[in-house]
Order: structure tokens, then C-alpha cells, then sequence
């Protein structure tokens, strides 16, 4: 008896962001055109042209020491040429990037800190020996994924949150902004 019966693996099931949502912007909002893919818990502010747009989140996928001058950063992070990578009130411009292999980007940078694996630096407005701030002011997480190349997106908008602290697309310094949002 044939009975048309198929097995299809499933794939990779991403880990869960969100411990618990208790606030967020009723019908959400707009997102400008991202130019790569934004994953849900990713931090936003209001760009000088009043529209939403990403503070990019760099996850270590090796440590870094001190005098290291180059990073290994997770795929996905939409990381460019110029782009300021921070750690706490210290950022540095990114000088050059290799991502030639397919698990991560190795990024040119001499940021002067030590970072452990799994931490998540932040797109800062411009380089700073003690002075840097995100690109933009936190105000949101965003609540859904957001596409690159498919124009403005609607997105669901926490601003009142529990999140995973492993899983989260978010840094540190960017949750203490949002007094709503905190890793758990």
C-alpha cells in the first residue's frame, strides 16, 4: 500500500530572542529599505530624516585580545568599510573586511579592548578613545526580521522587553539606552 508519505528535514530552528513582551508600538512601524537582512531583537533609532533605520550588532564568533588588529564577527552583520565598531564608550572605523569564509567576516580593526566570544558590539556614530555613543538614539527592538532589497518593511516594535542575553542581536551598551529592555 502506498501511501505518499515524504520526510523533509527541518532546518535550523533560530533560538528563541524574546523571554517576555510586555510593550510595544500598537500596529508597529516603518523600517527605511535595509541594506542587509535585520534579525528580530535588533536595536533602532530615528535617523535625522525622521525615519527608523538599524544600529548595526557585530557578535564575536572568536575572542579578541587587546593588541589583536583584526575581528572575527558573525555573518549578517551588515558591516562595511567605515563603519564604527564600539565597546563601551571606546570606537574605532572598520579599514577593511575579508569575508571570504562562509561562517564569519574577519574585520580590520584595532579597538584596544579584550572581547570574549559571543559579545556584541555596537555601530557607533563616530570614533572615540571615551566618548562613543550608538549611531543612532535606541528607541525600539525590533520584533520581527526585516529583508534587504525589499524596500520599506512594516515591523513589529518592542520597546518593553525581557531578551535573551544569548541569543539577542543587541549590545549591551544599546539595551541600558531602552529603560524598558533588559537581558536576562
Amino acid at each position: 500500500m502506498e501511501v505518499g508519505f515524504q520526510f523533509e528535514e527541518i532546518g535550523k530552528v533560530p533560538a528563541p530572542v524574546f523571554e517576555q513582551i510586555f510593550a510595544e508600538v500598537p500596529g508597529g512601524a516603518r523600517v527605511a529599505n535595509p541594506t542587509f537582512d535585520i534579525p528580530p531583537s535588533t536595536a533602532v533609532g530615528y535617523d535625522t530624516d525622521g525615519s527608523l533605520k538599524p544600529i548595526k550588532a557585530y557578535k564575536l564568533t572568536k575572542p579578541n585580545a587587546t593588541a589583536d588588529t583584526t575581528m572575527q564577527i558573525a555573518k549578517g552583520s551588515g558591516v562595511q568599510v567605515g563603519d564604527v565598531i564600539a565597546k563601551g564608550k571606546k570606537g574605532v572605523a572598520i579599514t577593511a573586511i575579508d569575508s571570504t569564509d562562509a561562517d564569519f567576516d574577519v574585520i580590520t580593526v584595532t579597538l584596544g579592548v579584550e572581547c570574549k566570544t559571543g559579545e556584541v558590539l555596537y555601530q557607533a556614530k563616530a570614533a572615540s578613545a571615551s566618548a562613543a555613543v550608538p549611531i543612532y538614539t535606541p528607541v525600539y527592538l525590533t520584533g520581527n526580521a526585516v529583508y534587504a532589497g525589499k524596500g520599506d518593511q512594516k515591523v513589529k516594535l518592542v520597546n518593553g522587553a525581557n531578551i535573551r542575553k544569548e541569543s539577542c542581536n543587541v549590545a549591551d551598551e544599546v539595551v541600558a539606552l531602552i529603560k524598558s529592555i533588559e537581558k536576562v
